[in-house]
């Protein structure tokens, strides 16, 4: 399965009201150093289907779907962690997600003085 991992530097959460006729209730843009956009996160409002994961050419990223209730968990990460990573995961047709997340790093870090 073909993977590819970029660093996360910068990210701009939008929350949508009620009417969007897609039924998102959020979405997450991850960048790079430069400022190029590297995923585009969608959260879908409780009981609506969600939209399959794709990358997009047009874009030079890949869109991918998650529930509503992954979006607390996902800003978490965001706000609190460092280096963070997105990695995409692509075996198309059959499968294709990404994953928001860290590399490997030392047990309490947050705790050290």
């Amino acid at each position: 399965m073909p993977s590819t991992m970029k660093e996360v530097s910068t990210y701009s959460v939008s929350v949508i009201s009620d009417a969007e006729p897609n039924k998102l209730a959020a979405t997450i843009s991850l960048f790079d150093t430069s400022g190029k956009g590297i995923a585009f996160l969608r959260f879908y409002l409780p009981g609506s289907p969600l939209a399959p994961n794709e990358f997009r050419t047009d874009l030079g990223h890949p869109l991918v779907s998650y529930p509503y209730a992954a979006l607390t968990s996902m800003v978490d990460i965001l706000r609190n962690e460092k280096p963070l990573y997105f990695t995409w995961y692509d075996s198309m047709p059959t499968r294709c997600f990404g994953a928001v997340g860290t590399s490997r790093e030392p047990v309490g870090e947050s705790e050290r003085v």
